[in-house]
């Protein structure tokens, strides 16, 4: 009876690489290959390295900041792809694109988080185009940022002034 037993196999330990091809970073595994469920077992995922810091914002050769697709589906509406961008300007834009009487409609959508990558949907009501909307919505969102720049620079250096003069220490 011992001997019609099989013996029981041994989990092997996985260490390696993944292919380069299956992410965008290099990554590795390492985990237990059980037999016995035909899987890995407590297997883990490791980042090696981390993209440089200014490769998720500078542009490479050939890349473009935005693509402009336009809807056939829907009247006068479009799909914006930002490049090297995120939920900041994302919601910003999708914001004061709402508040536009032209705009009927604006959504964006980050459609992996690890990648700088947004697409903002646009439709308007036929006054304006859906690329004149955005520009428009850029334009104001660069004054707004002007005006809170000054703004801020104006008390900050007021701060400094009173602090010079044995003001209140914040």
């Amino acid at each position: 009876m011992a001997g019609d037993q099989a013996e029981p196999t041994v989990p092997k330990k996985l260490s390696g690489r993944l292919p380069a091809h299956s992410y965008h970073h290099s990554c590795g595994y390492s985990g237990v290959l059980d037999p016995r469920i035909g899987g890995n077992v407590g297997s883990k995922l490791m980042v090696d390295t981390a993209p440089d810091r200014y490769e998720l914002f500078l542009l490479g050769e050939g890349e473009k900041k935005v693509t402009l697709e336009v809807e056939t589906r829907v009247p006068n509406a479009a799909l914006f792809t930002f490049n090297k961008e995120d939920h900041t300007l994302g919601n910003l834009l999708r914001d004061k694109l709402t508040r536009s009487p032209h705009v009927l409609f604006a959504a964006y959508q980050v459609p992996h988080p690890l990648f700088a990558v947004f697409k903002l949907r646009v439709q308007t009501n036929g006054e304006v185009t859906p690329k004149q909307a955005v520009v428009q919505a850029c334009n104001d969102l660069v004054k707004e940022l002007q005006t809170l720049d000054q703004e801020f620079t104006k008390e900050w250096e007021l701060k400094k002034i009173s602090q010079e003069s044995g003001g209140e220490q914040f």
